[in-house]
């Protein structure tokens, strides 16, 4: 599993904003771009319309508050506003979703980049940011992300095949720092506790997470409740059910002493 709302500028390494957080980063962005004075305002008063909306929406987005929504260092934020104005691109990897898209669009028209008709103005986006319902505070500070793994989809399970050497039980999948964190290894059981239950599954140790994002793939285990998370939230915009995100905490289990 990769966490959703990789970036990268150019050849450059990647960001990893908190889940969730891909909007706010793109509005600090955008703000910023416009503080330096390197917004296109030749192509967006020939090409655009809605600028002063954007740029109203954006405004609260200062650098500090983007590093506390997203968890990225303010000098990444200004580096990427001060590349992203050069021309470089900014892509985004892994799950990629309706409003970021909108979100980086308007990057693109802020820049001058965006591809336009020349009898069509292009509106900019008003992209407003809707925090996970769910939050993280210091009783439950992980954030809890929940998909499909690849063997999710393996065709020769759905046929009642053999099994593929994809496929594991439900397990939490941490980073590497917070395994280390909490002093657990790959196969160790731990309570993932939410506000409205818990559940006993083994780790797994995933690189590709960043620190305080953990994965599941929202499959109960067997004998544990469904409503052990929290429902889904949808998107007014897409109409479509979001990326489900709960707060959690990760328990070691105590060790049981064996008595010969």
């Amino acid at each position: 599993m990769t966490e959703p709302g990789t970036h990268a500028i150019g050849s450059g390494p990647r960001i990893r904003p908190n889940a969730g957080s891909e909007v706010p980063m793109a509005h600090a962005i955008g703000r910023e771009i416009i503080r330096a004075g390197l917004a296109d305002r030749e192509f967006i008063d020939r090409a655009t319309q809605g600028f002063e909306e954007y740029r109203q929406l954006v405004e609260p987005w200062t650098v500090s508050l983007a590093v506390k929504v997203t968890g990225v260092p303010a000098t990444v934020i200004r580096e990427l506003a001060q590349a992203y104005a050069r021309g470089e691109p900014f892509r985004a990897f892994d799950g990629t979703e309706h409003d970021e898209d909108r979100a980086l669009i308007n990057l693109s028209l802020l820049t001058g980049h965006g591809h336009t008709d020349r009898e069509r103005r292009t509106p900019f986006h008003l992209v407003r940011h809707a925090p996970p319902v769910d939050l993280t505070d210091e009783e439950y500070p992980v954030r809890l992300t929940q998909g499909l793994r690849l063997d999710s989809h393996n065709a020769r399970l759905h046929k009642g095949g053999s099994a593929s050497s994809l496929r594991r039980a439900e397990c939490v999948e941490l980073s590497p720092e917070d395994a280390e964190r909490y002093g657990v290894v790959v196969g160790e059981q731990v309570r993932v506790a939410t506000r409205r239950g818990s559940t006993t599954v083994p780790v797994w140790v995933d690189p590709a997470l960043r620190p305080g994002v953990a994965f599941m793939t929202g499959r109960p285990p067997d004998g544990v409740d469904a409503n052990w998370c929290p429902p889904r939230a949808s998107c007014p915009v897409a109409g479509a059910v979001e990326f489900e995100a709960a707060a959690i905490r990760i328990e070691k289990m105590p060790v049981v002493a064996i008595r010969n």
